[in-house]
């Protein structure tokens, strides 16, 4: 073999090499998996998976905790569940000089009969975060009985506009889901032109004590905006909400529906708005089931 030949064959080797090895992971990693399933044992997760995913969280107000809800379980589908007991650890990973996470639990056994548990991560700032800044948060399951399995997901939670949550809270088989904010602002804004002061400038907690019923009436602290496809939701038009929002109106199917409403809000006030669901099957709690809320949402303070 001439040095021409051996110096191809040399570089068509180094070329090849690193995908051989990750073909043979891939092979051991599947390998691995019908091994497993072979053998009934099946761990996983509604938001951790394995080789790890990373979502997106953007409907926190910086200034309280935020919840996320998960689950562990051990069945594939409805029918096929693990013969054994599993046995796991869970952790959470995040930077504690920034915000504490509290487990509800992190460890525990995974029965044969009760084939879930569900788990609560709790994520309190300690320091002051502004619009648009972020936090990662990443969990990590391991099953360590019978068989060895890792679990993971990272969420990326961010502040839409600080002092300002939302959520929606829903569930499988409701006719409606409810579309909560809360706003820990104590700033005041005119939402209408009185005396001196025009739309959009900041009012004082002290000149607001002072107004009159009728100018408090034009002050809010935020003025949320929620925008919606009626081809999903329905608002329930009998809410308090109605009696001083405006609204924004589509035809859907021939019929005209409201598509976006927009109501204010005082200071350390919460709302809720309810909403009736096309698709009575589909859970649309936001954050803890879908990555992208059904309703958006907008407030200008």
């Amino acid at each position: 073999m001439n040095r021409r030949r051996r110096i191809i064959i040399l570089i068509m080797i180094i070329l090849l090499l690193p995908l051989g090895i990750t073909f043979s992971r891939y092979v051991i990693e599947n390998i691995k998996n019908y091994l497993m399933e072979a053998n009934n044992f099946f761990f996983n997760s509604d938001k951790l998976v394995e080789g790890g995913i990373t979502y997106g969280i953007n409907n926190w107000g910086g200034g309280t905790y935020i919840d996320i809800q998960f689950q562990l379980n051990n069945h594939k589908n409805n029918i096929l569940t693990s013969d054994a007991d599993i046995v796991y650890t869970v952790e959470a990973d995040c930077d504690e000089t920034k915000v504490t996470c509290v487990l509800s639990s992190e460890s525990g056994v995974i029965q044969v009969a009760e084939k879930t548990d569900e788990f609560l991560l709790r994520v309190t700032p300690i320091v002051e975060f502004q619009d648009n800044q972020s936090i990662s948060v990443t969990l990590t399951a391991n099953a360590t009985s019978p068989y060895e399995k890792e679990l993971s997901a990272t969420f990326v939670i961010t502040v839409g506009r600080r002092g300002i949550d939302y959520e929606i809270r829903d569930e499988e088989w409701r006719a409606y889901l409810m579309f909560n904010v809360t706003n820990s602002l104590e700033t005041i804004i005119a939402k209408e032109a009185f005396g001196t002061y025009a739309v959009g400038d900041p009012v004082t907690l002290t000149a607001y004590q002072a107004l009159s019923a009728a100018d408090k009436a034009k002050c809010a602290s935020i003025i949320v905006t929620l925008s919606f496809d009626p081809a999903d939701v329905i608002l329930d038009t009998t809410s308090e909400i109605m009696k001083e929002a405006t609204f924004h109106t589509r035809t859907y199917q021939g019929v005209s529906y409201i598509d976006q409403v927009t109501f204010a809000m005082d200071q350390l006030q919460s709302q809720e708005v309810r909403f009736y669901k096309r698709d009575i099957s589909i859970d649309y709690s936001y954050p803890q089931t879908q990555s992208t809320p059904v309703i958006t949402f907008s407030a200008i303070s």
